[in-house]
């Protein structure tokens, strides 16, 4: 098999564990379902988050249930503008001479990413236990990946195994 041919992965956790599994550690940007269990994991924290804070209990089911579904589309739209607002603060912060060398998706994931978890830290107070638990289980997640990420950059793992 092609080394080029094999899955590699994005975030540091999947890295770590293909890694104690004997593959390939190195970064790619090409894995399809890193992208979409995480996308769709975001786009759940997010939206709960909103939906905590606008839908209150009090309403009729069938109007609560008209305003999730408009609700969906407006997160997609919230993160349209988070979207614009990081790329405002990335130009303002490579002014002030921060994150030059690091590529403008990286810098966004990084920010997405803190938007996220910060949502997810709120779910936590707020909802009933199995929106509690979606924002754990996001919490534990990056706790997971961070420490991914302190393992490989303290091993070798930036090569393939045996080289």
């Amino acid at each position: 098999m092609n080394k080029s041919s094999k899955r590699q992965f994005y975030f540091s956790l999947f890295r770590l564990l293909a890694r104690l599994r004997g593959e390939d550690a190195r970064r790619a940007e090409s894995n399809g379902f890193e992208a979409a269990l995480v996308g769709l994991m975001m786009f759940a924290i997010h939206y709960l988050f909103f939906a905590t804070l606008f839908i209150p209990s009090r309403f009729e089911p069938w109007l609560a249930a008209l305003l999730l579904v408009a609700l969906a589309f407006g997160v997609w739209i919230s993160w349209l503008l988070l979207l614009y607002l990081n790329s405002v603060i990335i130009k303002f912060l490579r002014l002030c001479g921060f994150f030059r060398e690091i590529p403008t998706r990286r810098t966004q994931s990084i920010f997405w990413g803190i938007a996220t978890t910060a949502m997810a830290c709120s779910l936590l107070n707020k909802g009933s236990r199995w929106v509690h638990e979606v924002g754990a289980i996001w919490l534990v997640a990056v706790a997971l990946n961070l420490a991914a990420a302190l393992i490989l950059a303290f091993s070798d793992a930036t090569h393939p195994p045996g080289e």
